[in-house]
C-alpha cells in the first residue's frame, strides 16, 4: 500500500533561536532561520515551541493578518493585544485575530517556572469571531486514548484536535474535507502515523488523504493535530 503524500519535520532540524528570555524552535522560516524545506505549509506559516523564562516577557509582532494559536503545554501565559489581557493556561486554547503590523505581549506569569506552550499561525483574510469567543477548555484526560476536538467551530477555517494515548493504542483522525491539509505535532512521548515514526516535537504534514492511522508508541503520548 502506497504511503500517503507527506512530509516529516524532524524536531533536532528546527531553527533555534536564544536569549535569556526565551527559547524558541521554529518549523516554518521565522525571522532569522531560513531554509528551502520549511517553507509554509498552505495557509499555515507558523509553528513555533516556545519557551519563556520566569516572570520575563516577549513581543510578537504579527507580518500578516492571521490566526494565532496559542497552546500552553507547561504552565501558563498570559498575553497583552491592544490593551486587552488574556490568560491562558494548560488545558486551554486561545486563538486571536492578528492584524499584520499588530504586537502581542506574551508573558509568563511565574517568577520562578519556565513555561512552555505551542503557537501556530494560519493565514486568514477574514475575521469571523471575537478573541473572547475563542478561548477553548479541554480536558483530554478524562478522554484516555482516544482524539478530541479542542477546536471545532464553523466560523473558523481549521479544526484542532489532541489527546493523550498510552502504549500500542490506536486512533483514526477522518479528515472533515478530502481537501483539507493535515498537521500534526507530538508533544510527548512517540507515534507511527502513516507509515511514518515520530518523536516528540516532531511534526508531519500529509495530503491527499481522507483519514489517517496513528498509533502510539510510548505511555502518555500526546499529540496534536491541525486539519485546515
Amino acid at each position: 500500500m502506497a504511503l500517503i503524500p507527506g512530509q516529516i519535520f524532524l524536531a533536532d532540524q528546527r531553527g533555534f533561536a536564544e536569549t535569556a528570555i526565551l527559547r524558541r524552535y521554529s518549523t516554518f522560516n521565522f525571522e532569522k532561520y531560513y531554509n528551502e524545506h520549511r517553507a509554509p505549509y498552505g495557509d499555515l506559516f507558523l509553528c513555533n515551541d516556545e519557551s519563556i523564562a520566569g516572570g520575563k516577557l516577549n513581543f510578537f509582532l504579527s507580518k500578516q493578518d492571521a490566526y494565532q494559536i496559542f497552546f500552553p503545554v507547561t504552565g501558563g501565559i498570559d498575553i497583552v493585544q491592544g490593551g486587552n489581557e488574556f490568560s491562558v493556561d494548560t488545558g486551554q486554547v486561545q486563538v486571536l485575530n492578528s492584524g499584520k503590523g499588530e504586537v502581542l505581549e506574551i508573558s509568563n506569569p511565574y517568577a520562578n517556572d519556565v513555561v512552555n506552550y505551542i503557537q501556530l499561525g494560519i493565514n486568514t483574510d477574514m475575521f469571523l469571531l471575537r478573541a473572547r469567543d475563542m478561548l477553548f477548555n479541554f480536558d483530554f484526560e478524562k478522554k484516555p486514548n482516544q482524539l478530541i476536538p479542542l477546536i471545532s467551530h464553523f466560523k473558523l477555517p481549521f479544526k484542532l484536535s489532541a489527546g493523550i494515548f498510552a502504549g500500542r493504542k490506536e486512533a483514526i483522525y477522518s479528515m472533515q474535507n478530502n481537501q483539507s491539509k493535515f498537521f500534526c505535532i507530538v508533544i510527548d512521548g512517540a507515534f507511527e502515523i502513516e507509515g511514518r515514526l515520530l518523536h516528540a516535537r516532531d511534526s508531519l504534514s500529509l495530503w491527499d488523504t481522507e483519514q489517517v492511522e496513528l498509533e502510539a508508541l510510548s505511555n502518555n503520548a500526546i499529540i496534536l493535530i491541525l486539519e485546515f
